[in-house]
């Protein structure tokens, strides 16, 4: 496969080319370069992502430092405890909905996202959606590997005290001292091998990852509340604020909880096509909120007892667990605890970025792109492109537009839904949406349909994503309308779709009944009827395109 091989790849050894062979597996037209990355998972052997996996694929998108922060976002804008948990709850529990149903998608067809969009954004328009796909996970890759560096620089101060003193000797301006830009590069470093891993594989660093992060979560609150006698004063603390201000305080972290999974809202199908069951993938619906609920109690606790233990008024309360450890003299705890926190980062850092990247840049480049060359990239371009130390240092009016950018992930996760289950009715012909001259190519590759979706859904959240990055433009009412993010796109988006749809179908991709992979005899070549449906008159029975039918 040239650069670079899986561990698990079976095929001998190939000489080094940045062209990668045309694989046979493909399900693409001989003139069209795809790589077998990109199929449908249909041998059994791909498919090993049972009950457990799922749980504990959750327990490690969220036991990270991010969600540990996440009532550092919520309690000081003058929420109690309780509500700031019911609002970490009922945010969980609703984004928990579209990454279940386009979930489905992965699972019922066993196809990745790319692949997935092109069904209802047509071949070349879902291009946009990877892109966009792309952008945020390699802004999130980077960040999440600052966070990476931070828990080495505790462990390496662990094993040697003199690394918390070194002397800096980068400029103010670069936004990073020379002590942590050594930690960054080596926890960079360390993530590197896990990209050589099958997604298959990874499941075991799941399941270590739900093991040994909870207990450093409850070990690392539990000290800080027994040594303040008590969970502390922010436990107890009432709201601080009422009427439109207790309102708008509720929206904001709403959508901030929301927007946290909004990417993997819309590439769900990336990891569901790994599923065992196609029921196994609805345990997601119980983890997502019971994980994001235990990091996020722990991480309230944690920083309300710090108060007392450490002497911190209110507003100085330690959120981040690095400030925490950072106060102990334990050496041995603090670096069992950063090495947790370590395994937290890359685990997280693959689940929800470098493998969700990766496909995308398959998508946009098969010739020379697979999975593992696609997550190195991501951990060029997201690790030292993207500077995270520069945004992480910044005003925040860039993590703001990052944050803000749910406005475009509801609506393109709502196309996939609407499309999947009120449109197509789970009827795609899967062949078909690997040839840029199917039916899903609409018209000239763009179904302007989901384009006008878009458009329509997006523009009246635009005025508030501007007032969010710069508070002093006055945009009324309206802003209120963007306060909840992830919901006002995905909701109308869903009902513009569907609506669009009812009024002008596309009767050449309205199928009688889903067309797998596994039903489709690809050495039929087919022809082309009125619909602009692809068929073969003399060998139906060979090319279940000849079922096709208008839905009533």
């Amino acid at each position: 496969m040239g650069l670079f091989r899986r561990r698990d790849d079976p095929q001998p050894r190939q000489p080094f080319s940045w062209v990668l062979p045309k694989q046979t597996s493909s399900l693409a037209p001989e003139d069209i370069y795809t790589n077998a990355d990109l199929d449908p998972t249909t041998d059994p052997a791909q498919r090993t992502w049972g009950y457990g996996t799922w749980f504990s694929f959750w327990v490690a998108a969220s036991l990270d430092p991010a969600f540990w922060q996440t009532g550092a976002s919520l309690i000081p804008l003058g929420l109690s405890c309780a509500n700031a948990i019911g609002i970490v709850i009922l945010g969980n529990v609703i984004i928990s909905v579209p990454i279940v149903l386009n979930g489905m998608i992965g699972a019922n067809l066993r196809i990745p996202f790319p692949v997935a969009a092109r069904a209802s954004m047509g071949y070349w328009f879902s291009l946009f959606a990877v892109l966009s796909r792309a952008f945020l996970s390699l802004i999130w890759f980077g960040v999440e590997t600052y966070n990476g560096g931070s828990a080495m620089t505790q462990f390496l101060r662990a094993i040697w005290p003199s690394y918390w003193n070194i002397e800096n000797k980068l400029p103010e301006s670069a936004g990073i001292t020379t002590r942590d830009m050594t930690s960054y590069f080596l926890f960079w470093l360390i993530q590197l091998p896990f990209f050589f891993l099958n997604p298959n594989q990874l499941r075991w660093a799941f399941m270590l990852k739900t093991v040994v992060v909870p207990v450093t979560m409850l070990a690392t609150m539990g000290s800080l509340v027994h040594a303040a006698g008590g969970a502390g004063p922010l436990f107890h603390q009432p709201n601080l604020v009422t009427g439109k201000d207790f309102s708008a305080a509720w929206l904001l972290g709403l959508a901030s909880l929301c927007g946290n999974w909004a990417t993997l809202a819309v590439n769900s199908p990336d990891f569901t096509r790994y599923t065992t069951t196609n029921r196994a993938q609805w345990s997601q619906a119980i983890a997502i909120p019971l994980s994001a609920f235990f990091v996020t109690i722990c991480g309230i606790l944690a920083a309300s007892a710090s108060i007392p233990v450490y002497g911190l008024t209110n507003d100085a309360a330690y959120w981040s667990p690095f400030d925490i450890m950072s106060q102990w003299n334990n050496r041995a705890a603090v670096a069992f605890a950063a090495l947790a926190w370590m395994l937290a980062g890359i685990a997280a850092n693959i689940t929800a970025n470098s493998i969700s990247s990766a496909n995308d840049f398959v998508t946009l480049a098969p010739k020379y792109i697979n999975i593992t060359r696609g997550q190195l990239i991501t951990a060029v371009l997201g690790g030292w492109a993207v500077a995270p130390w520069k945004i992480l240092s910044s005003s925040g009016t860039f993590l703001t537009f990052v944050s803000g950018y749910a406005i475009f992930l509801g609506p393109l996760s709502a196309l996939l839904t609407a499309d999947y289950f009120l449109v197509k009715r789970k009827a795609y012909h899967v062949p078909e949406l690997y040839d840029p001259e199917s039916i899903y190519k609409y018209t000239g590759g763009v179904n302007w349909r989901a384009a006008l979706t878009l458009a329509v859904t997006v523009a009246p959240n635009l005025p508030g994503l501007i007032h969010a990055i710069n508070p002093n433009v006055v945009i009324g009412n309206i802003q209120w309308w963007y306060a909840p993010g992830f919901i006002t796109g995905y909701i109308p988006a869903l009902v513009v779709y569907y609506l669009l749809n009812l009024a002008f179908p596309h009767h050449a991709t309205l199928l009688a009944e889903a067309v797998t992979a596994d039903d489709v005899d690809l050495s039929v070549p087919p022809t082309i009827d009125n619909f602009g449906t692809k068929s073969d008159e003399l060998n139906k029975d060979a090319y279940e395109m000849g079922s096709v039918s208008v839905h009533a």
